[in-house]
This record gives structure tokens, sequence and C-alpha cells, in this order.
């Protein structure tokens, strides 16, 4: 009921309103000749689309009935007091005036409804619709405004009654009023709205959400082409994301509710406009749906004869893999098949410190300390220094010198084993760990153990050899071995040259001294 809900209205929604119950009472005078008599604000009925219902018709009576039962004490308690007339005469209402009772209720209600405008803008539009209330709830019936001249008043007139009016009965509009609505153009047309969007954007968005979603995507206005280029890539999108009328919360909320209403239409003109625009609005929709739903809808219009269709069912499919991945998509199943190969991206540098500076530095700055301590004995001429002081000077130096190093370098020294001696330099080297495989520790036992000997060991080996080869060189002669020439006739027997005396022994020996 209408006093449930006046107050969440706005401005621009009253005046829908009573331009709606306008329509109906001037619709019952006209067409079917009866006249209300209970107008008030708990015989008006708001619809879930917004629109105001005219009920209450139990009050209703035509013309040529006697009023006499209006104004009988049952009436006037049924009826609220506040929107009835003043009391006539007997002889009835005068013929210049018939509809004057009805005349009477509206200005009330008019009353009623700017109550709840105060503080919601449109100063101008509520100061016009206060001046016609008073002039409908005159004290004579005669000079009452009749409720046909209202119907063209710019007071119950705005951009949202035409635009609801427009797209209502959009089928039996002409090419050119449906060239004017959609976009602007040099067309002058009486009583036709003009470039839509602009319009769309004057009216407060809450209202535009509310009232205007279901129709602004009816089939009517869904298929006509101007639409397609001039308004769904201003109403299909958010202000956020583009140049868009609603916002995302009101986008969300009303607009994406109709968008997956239209998907179970299997009309190809409706899903290609959808498709069309779906990038503009397929992040807006929550992923149990638009990974559901949505997805398999898509891929059903992949498989259709029309190639329009496919073309725009692909291209949506590709905005749902960026959106919610190839793996929750595609019907397929998803493999790995292509390799990256594209670069590495390049580690940052680490700022080590040089040992050779911090060494140099450590040095430098020793050097200044001693000179600084042993300065006043030089001056002095102090001579009892001795070489032992010198020597004890510069282990203390070298001490320092270490252990500036060590602790500036501690960063990059591997871990030290106790006991063992280390090169000059080792403590700074950077130890990296191979990785060894299951199949390395497996073959372990089976490689070949080869023992191979140090550099130094091989050089001694080497030395002790050509020493023994010299030693053999400096043998004399006379003990060398020397081959004798055989005979071509066979073998001889030999000549036992063999000493067999120790006078012979000391014979040779004495040749050998000579």
């Amino acid at each position: 009921m209408l006093d449930l809900v006046i107050n969440s209205l706005s401005v621009d929604e009253i005046q829908s309103g009573l331009h709606h119950i306008l329509e109906a009472l001037l619709f019952l005078h006209t067409k079917a000749f009866l006249s209300h008599n209970n107008l008030n604000p708990a015989s008006i009925f708001v619809a879930s689309s917004g629109e105001w219902k005219l009920g209450g018709f139990e009050f209703s009576s035509p013309l040529h009935v006697s009023q006499q039962f209006l104004h009988s004490k049952f009436s006037a308690s049924i009826r609220p007091k506040e929107y009835l007339p003043p009391k006539q005469t007997d002889s009835g209402l005068p013929n210049d005036s018939p509809f004057s009772n009805d005349a009477f209720s509206f200005g009330k209600l008019i009353d009623y409804a700017l109550d709840s405008c105060e503080g919601k803008g449109k100063e101008e539009s509520v100061q016009c619709l206060r001046g016609i209330a008073a002039q409908l709830t005159c004290g004579d019936p005669a000079q009452r405004i009749q409720l046909s001249a209202l119907l063209g008043h710019p007071a119950i007139s705005n951009s949202l009654i035409e635009i609801i009016e427009f797209c209502s009965t959009i089928h039996l509009k002409t090419d050119e009023e449906k060239t004017a609505f959609f976009s602007p153009s040099n067309t002058s047309i009486e009583g036709a709205l003009r470039d839509v969007v602009p319009h769309l954007r004057s009216i407060p968005a809450d209202v535009v959400a509310r009232r205007l979603s279901r129709l602004l995507l009816s089939r009517y206005v869904l298929l006509e082409a101007r639409s397609q280029t001039e308004l769904y890539p201003a109403l299909l999108v958010t202000a956020e994301d583009e140049n868009g009328i609603l916002p995302r919360d009101l986008f969300q909320r009303h607009m994406i509710p109709e968008i997956l209403r239209l998907f179970k239409v299997r009309e190809s003109a409706v899903r290609t406009v959808l498709l069309s625009h779906f990038h503009g609005y397929a992040r807006h929709i929550g992923r149990e749906r638009l990974v559901g739903f949505v997805t398999d809808e898509v891929i059903q219009g992949c498989h259709d004869s029309d190639n329009q269709l496919v073309a725009a069912s692909l291209r949506a499919l590709a905005v749902l893999v960026e959106i919610a991945g190839a793996d929750a998509v595609c019907p397929w199943p998803i493999s790995k098949i292509f390799a990256n190969g594209s670069p590495l991206r390049s580690r940052a540098a680490v700022n080590v410190m040089s040992a050779d500076l911090l060494y140099q530095n450590s040095l430098e700055t020793d050097d200044a300390e001693r000179i600084q301590k042993r300065g006043p004995a030089t001056a002095s001429g102090d001579t009892n220094r001795t070489w032992s002081d010198e020597v004890s000077n510069s282990q203390e130096v070298e001490k320092r010198t270490t252990s500036s190093v060590k602790s500036h370098a501690s960063v990059l020294r591997t871990g030290s084993t106790t006991g063992f001696k280390k090169n000059i330099g080792s403590e700074f080297e950077i130890s990296v760990s191979t990785q060894r495989s299951l199949e390395d520790d497996l073959l372990a036992d089976l490689a070949p153990k080869i023992t191979t000997t140090s550099l130094i060991e091989q050089l001694s080996s080497l030395r002790s050899t050509v020493d023994a080869l010299s030693a053999v060189k400096k043998v004399p002669p006379k003990f060398v071995m020397l081959d004798t020439a055989e005979e071509a006739e066979g073998w001889e027997e030999s000549v036992d040259e063999s000493i067999t005396n120790i006078e012979e022994v000391g014979m040779v020996c004495a040749r050998a001294n000579a």
C-alpha cells in the first residue's frame, strides 16, 4: 500500500505515481463513465515495478445513479473524511462538473504525497504540484480544474515518465521517433524524447535501477538496432569501470539478475546482444553463477549453427577464461603443452665489501694508531726501544687485522674443520652444495676407487728414478757387458774366462786401479 512506502520514494517516483493514478481516473471517466468516489492512500497499491495501481472500487458508481448513497451515514463512516468533498445540495452535483468529487480527492492525494518530498530536491516541481493541489481542492466544484487538463502539465511529467511510456509502447513508434529517442538527431518531433542516455543520467541512479532495469532490457528494446549502439554501451557497464550509468552496487543488485534472466531465453538475436557486451558485465556476476550457469550457456552457443552466434560465444568464452581460468571454463581437458622459454628475471646484485679493501683500511687505521702512540716517545728522543717491541707491535697489528677481516667477511666464510690448516683466502670461498640424486647413491658402491698420488709425490718418484739411472751411467767401462760375435757355422764352445782363484782377483783389481 502507498502509505507503507511513501517515505522511501523520490520526487521522480512520486510524480510518476501521480501520473499513473491520473491516467486511471481519466480512463474511468472517459471510457467506463464511472466515478471512483473513494480516492485515498488506502486505495492505492504500489507494484514491485514501482507503478501505482488504483483500487478500492467499492464506492464507484455511474453518473446517472443517484448520489444519495454517497451522502449517507454508512458511506461517511467508512471513507476517510479528509478526502471527502464538502457537502452538496440534495439535488446532487452540478452538470458542469460531474467528476468534481474525484478531482477533490486527487488534490488531497497530492498534498499527502508532497509531505514526504521535503528535503528531496526539485523544489520547483514540488511548488507547482502544491499549486495544482490548491486548485483541485477549491470549495466551489465549478472552480476546480479539470483532470484532463493535468495530463500534459510539466509538474506531473518528467524524464522517468517519458522513458517508461516510450519503452512500453516502442513497438508502436515510428522509425523517426526511435531514432530521436536513442540518439541525438536534428529531427524535430513533437512530444518525442530525444537522446535517452542524458535523460537517464538526470534521474537518480537508484530510481533507474529499480524502475527501468527490466524495462530497458525488455525484448522490443533489446532487439532495436539503435539501442545496441547507443543505449547498451552505457547501460551494461558500471560507472566505476567505464562511463556507465549505474554504480557497481546498484548494477550488481538490479541489473545482473535481469541479465541472468535473459540468458535463459534461447533466441539467437537476444543472445547475440548479450554476448556482444559480455566483457562489460561479466566480472560483476557471482563466481558460482558465472562458472556454472553462464559458462554452460556460453558453451551451448558454441555448438549452434549460426556463425555469428558461435563467434560471439567464443569471444565470451575467452573473457571467461581470463576471469575464472581455463580449468573452470573449458569443457576439454587442460594440460601443459607449450614450454615457457622466456628469460628469467635477473637477481638483485649483492654488494659485499671486498676483503682486500677491508684489509687495507684496517692496516691504515692500525698504522695511524701506532704512530699516535709512539709519537711522544720519538719526539723526546727515547732510544730505549728494542727489537722485541717491534715484533710485539707487529703481532698485535696482525691479530687486529685478522680479526677485522674476519668480522667483515663472516658472511662469506665456509664451515671450518678443526685441526685442518687452510690456504690463504680459503675462508672467503663460497660453498656450493650439490644435490645428489637417488641414482648416484645407488651406484656409489659400484664406482671404481682409483687412488691418485699428489704432484709432489710423483715428482719425488721421478727424481729417485733419475738418480738411479745416473748412478748406472757412472759404472766404469770395464764392467760393461759386451756382446760377442757369433760365427755362422753354429754355436761354439765358449771360453771359460771365469776367475777361479784369489790371485786372479788381485790381478783384476790391480789392473782396474791402473
